[in-house]
């Protein structure tokens, strides 16, 4: 090739390669250091990208210098490809239960549509006009816009990280905006013209020898996106082409017969004395910010002091990362994955306790997610609902039904749900731990915390723990900056999926029991302490059935891609074997922008599995919650064995689906 030609394509490359590791690298900066081994990620990622990046900017400079009709053209194919590509990610971006219902949601998905398409077109004629520019004024202002218009977009990548499947997209449009100015800066210096090649050449060598680490990939998008931006895209559109279909057992099932198991009340009432079940959960209480103290002030006094008093299991871990499955998990007994893949809406302890008590009530916050139909068709099946503003709110509205309930000699089934440490998190003036997400955080953990000690206090004083079994669960935990990430969904650390779970009776002495327990134990529990049998197959078990400080009891978590209609439409659809084969396929392979994941917790031990980068991360874990990465090619043999303890119970997971759906098919 002669040197006329091939110095343009180098300069043409290496601007594409600059651009995109240029984009990579305006996130780490300056909370993050620069290690060599993540430069020499980037740099390999950067290469990776510097393809498409390279065309783009070629098409731009070639269509710079034709006729306008051919840039028309080319545009107008680009919009239409914007149109096909927009309209899943507007479908991603409308997911939640506020749009879901919308009146005008398919207006707004066409705009939003056609908004992303008019951006993809003006961004390629934006890449003609700098090719066309000449002049220092104009030439400045271009490189002045386009550099403006790459800090955004990595700001946006950023800041709204709670939909990372289409922001993941902005690393492409970022990089090429980089890219370009790169060129065109380049271009017009022949000072600095050769400098581009050889650095490029310099770095891509550097990174010729790396590649995308499964153990990156496997710390979930939102760190990635953090730390490399361009491999979350292979999250989004390489695992999920590189996993393995999950195995479904065609043959011979050894389906246990259907039955019910009844267990002996372990507390000592008279068999026909009243009992009544106050189950209170709280949203995203993370199990480390109980007892935990700011600014020398407790944030949970009241819970702590609560907990001395009661049976707190200190070995208990969420089902799921999200309130419906792990809220779910409490009242049925199953896993997320059973309940997502159940042939009929599953029984919950409302439907089980509806002829044991006189009356089941809840109290919900009056939020949209807790107004969609399968929370109350599904958690809350026919109970007397009420949906109040706050927390303080929720204990006021339920102590008077109690009043109410108690007055006409009622025995309740009542759940309750607070909501305070769910984000966005707001400091409250009477518990200032100063400013920051994480002490604004705090600041609702407490206010949480002194709401459940007025309904507590109320439940003492009016002898309600003599003939109540009150149950207290946090339903996950929350991130507050670990791995780059604030919320939940994500990840399985203990963080996320340690959580509090405590029991209150009178005739309960107080304890803090060591044995791994899971919130699906909660419905076993329930059902033990009202008489009502429990199903023969149900895999969870009575917390008072379990020795205290027992060793060896593993307890699992899960965390699988399933929102928007897929989640809210769940028990809407026939369950078929079919329906229920693309569900599982579902629930196994990444998309967008979340990978399926699983995690057992054994004793002072546990492995996270990522299926879709089949990478395993283990832990130690301490007493006081903390854990401690451990490498698993040093410990080998521990790694095999929590991974073969979770593979097993993945499988037997599957074998009870399928056996409820041959039950639920035959005549």
């Amino acid at each position: 090739m002669p040197p006329s030609v091939l110095a343009p394509l180098l300069r043409l490359w290496s601007s594409a390669y600059l651009g995109c590791a240029a984009f990579l690298l305006i996130g780490l900066f300056p909370s993050a250091l620069l290690s060599a081994e993540l430069f020499a990620e980037l740099a390999w990622l950067a290469l990776l990208g510097s393809i498409p990046t390279t065309l783009v900017l070629g098409s731009a400079l070639r269509a710079s210098q034709a006729p306008r009709l051919i840039v028309v053209a080319v545009g107008a194919a680009i919009a239409g490809l914007g149109l096909a590509v927009g309209w899943e990610h507007a479908d991603f971006l409308l997911s939640g239960p506020r749009w879901a219902v919308h009146p005008q949601r398919a207006l707004l998905q066409i705009a939003i549509t056609a908004l992303l398409s008019l951006l993809g077109a003006g961004g390629w004629l934006w890449l003609v006009v700098g090719a066309q520019t000449h002049g220092r004024i104009k030439r400045a202002v271009w490189l002045f816009a386009s550099s403006a218009g790459a800090v955004l977009l990595s700001v946006a990548i950023g800041r709204f990280r709670a939909y990372d499947y289409t922001l993941a997209q902005a690393v492409f449009p970022g990089g090429v905006l980089c890219a370009g100015s790169i060129h065109v800066f380049c271009r017009s210096s022949d000072r600095y013209g050769w400098a581009a090649p050889g650095l490029a050449l310099f770095f891509a060598l550097f990174g010729a020898g790396s590649r995308l680490s499964p153990d990156w990939v496997s710390t979930g998008e939102r760190q990635v996106i953090e730390e490399s931006r361009a491999g979350a895209l292979a999250t989004l559109y390489v695992l999920p082409h590189a996993q393995d279909e999950e195995q479904w057992n065609d043959g011979d099932l050894d389906c246990p017969p259907a039955g019910r198991v009844l267990e002996q009340s372990p507390i000592r009432m008279p068999a026909n004395e009243r009992r009544n079940v106050l189950v209170i959960s709280v949203d995203a209480l993370r199990k480390d910010a109980v007892g935990a103290e700011k600014s020398g002030k407790p944030v949970t006094p009241e819970l702590a002091r609560l907990q001395e008093r009661g049976v707190s299991f200190e070995n208990a871990t969420t089902t799921y990362p999200a309130t419906f499955f792990a809220v779910g998990s409490a009242f049925t007994g199953l896993s997320p994955a059973e309940i997502y893949l159940s042939p009929t809406i599953p029984e919950t302890i409302f439907t089980w306790a509806r002829t044991y008590v006189d009356r089941e009530l809840v109290i919900l916050p009056d939020d949209y997610w807790f107004r969609i139909p399968i929370v109350h068709d599904f958690l809350a099946p026919e109970a007397d609902t009420s949906f109040v503003r706050s927390d303080a709110e929720a204990t006021r509205a339920l102590v008077r039904e109690l009043k109410a309930s108690r007055a006409n000699g009622e025995s309740v089934m009542a759940w309750v749900h607070y909501y305070s440490p769910h984000s966005p998190y707001r400091s409250h003036p009477s518990f200032s731990f100063g400013r920051g997400r994480k002490n604004a955080y705090l600041s609702e953990v407490a206010f949480f915390d002194r709401q459940l000690g007025r309904l507590m206090e109320y439940l003492e004083r009016d002898g309600w723990l003599d003939d109540t079994l009150v149950v207290f669960f946090s339903d996950h935990g929350e991130a507050l900056g670990e791995k780059s990430y604030f919320g939940h969904h994500v990840y399985l650390n203990g963080w996320m999926v340690d959580v509090p779970l405590v029991l209150w009776h009178a005739s309960l002495e107080p304890s803090k029991p060591r044995v791994g327990v899971s919130l699906a134990d909660v419905a076993p529990t329930i059902l033990h302490f009202l008489g009502i049998p429990r199903p023969a197959d149900l895999p969870a078990r009575s917390l008072f059935t379990l020795e205290p400080d027992a060793k060896g009891r593993a307890s699992y978590s899960e965390a699988f891609p399933v929102r928007g209609d897929a989640l809210f439409d769940s028990f809407r659809l026939t369950a078929r074997e079919a329906t229920i084969r693309a569900r599982l396929r579902g629930i196994r392979v990444a998309s967008e922008g979340y990978e399926p994941k699983g995690a057992i917790t054994l004793d002072d031990q546990r492995l996270i599995h990522h299926r879709g980068a089949g990478a395993t991360l283990l832990y130690d874990r301490a007493r006081d919650g903390s854990e401690t990465r451990v490498g698993a090619i040093q410990t080998p043999e521990r790694s095999g064995l929590l991974l073969s303890e979770l593979e097993r119970w993945e499988h037997d997971q599957l074998e009870r689906i399928q056996c409820r759906l041959r039950l639920n098919e035959e005549p």
